[in-house]
């Protein structure tokens, strides 16, 4: 009856029996993933990942997730690729000192080498070996757009006695001539859907930008944001409102819904 009742909530909502059949993956506490679709069941059993210590970041790609991990021997980020339907973690020999980021097509990687008073960016064509480098500004994140045409880059200052390392936090696309914006409190991981950037904030609020900084639109999550994901028109949120969940709204904001999320257990989500 509850799996019945999801259900028909999501078809009501999404307008289709799409929603409740889309699925998404889940990083363990443990370090380990696991692949639930939005009915609230689980398509996989527990996986977990060959030489791995421990998951840094889970995304969507346009044929399954993809997963960045930091091997065994503390050495650099390796990337696997899950596609389904078996979900089987494909190595794929990629390793990156810092932040490695996949466009969704995985066909271009971005990480950072050196140190953060020296930092240099690699953009790397993963079918050919093919790389660019140029110097950089700290990189805290990265993300690509979702068509891999151009990786929006969060860059903070230097580390030193008079800040705070991680703030304020300045987003500029790779190569752009202008930042987008800076900001002091943003929570999560900026993320880009389409043609605006997405930022949490505090409050629980999310704020649309266009890439020229212009605010588009705020949209009002259940809780504080810990994580946010797009696929399509649909928002994942990992919120805190006194409890961690995890729930799924439109893009443009409007109903919230609870997908299976257990807190003691579970850390990130993507889609």
């Amino acid at each position: 009856m509850r799996r019945l009742l999801v259900v028909l909530a999501l078809m009501a909502t999404a307008g289709s029996s799409v929603e409740w059949r889309a699925v998404f993956l889940v990083q363990n506490r443990d370090h380990t993933v696991r692949v639930y679709d939005t009915g609230g069941d689980a398509v996989t059993g527990v996986i977990r990942l060959p030489g791995v210590s421990r998951v840094l970041r889970v995304a969507a790609a346009d044929d399954g997730f993809h997963v960045v991990a930091e091997a065994v021997e503390w050495g650099p980020d390796t990337y696997f690729r899950l596609r389904p339907p078996g979900y089987e973690p494909e190595p794929t020999g990629i390793l990156a000192a810092h932040g490695l980021a996949i466009t969704r097509d995985g066909t271009r990687a971005a990480y950072v080498t050196g140190t953060p008073e020296d930092a240099t960016l690699v953009v790397r064509d993963l079918r050919t070996g093919r790389e660019t480098t140029a110097k950089s500004e700290p990189v805290y994140r990265m993300t690509w757009t979702p068509d891999g045409a151009r990786l929006l880059l969060s860059t903070h200052p230097i580390c030193d006695d008079t800040s705070d390392c991680l703030s304020p936090e300045t987003l500029r696309f790779h190569g752009a001539d202008r930042p987008v914006k800076t900001f002091r409190t943003v929570t999560a991981a900026p993320v880009v859907a389409g043609d605006r950037i997405l930022v949490p904030k505090r409050g629980g609020i999310i704020e649309h930008y266009s890439p020229g900084g212009r605010l588009l639109r705020r949209v009002r999550t259940p809780g504080e944001i810990v994580q946010i994901s797009v696929r399509g028109d649909r928002l994942l949120v990992v919120v805190n409102d006194g409890e961690t969940r995890l729930v799924t709204g439109p893009l443009t904001g409007g109903e919230w819904h609870d997908l299976p999320w257990d807190a003691a257990t579970m850390e990130t989500a993507a889609w």
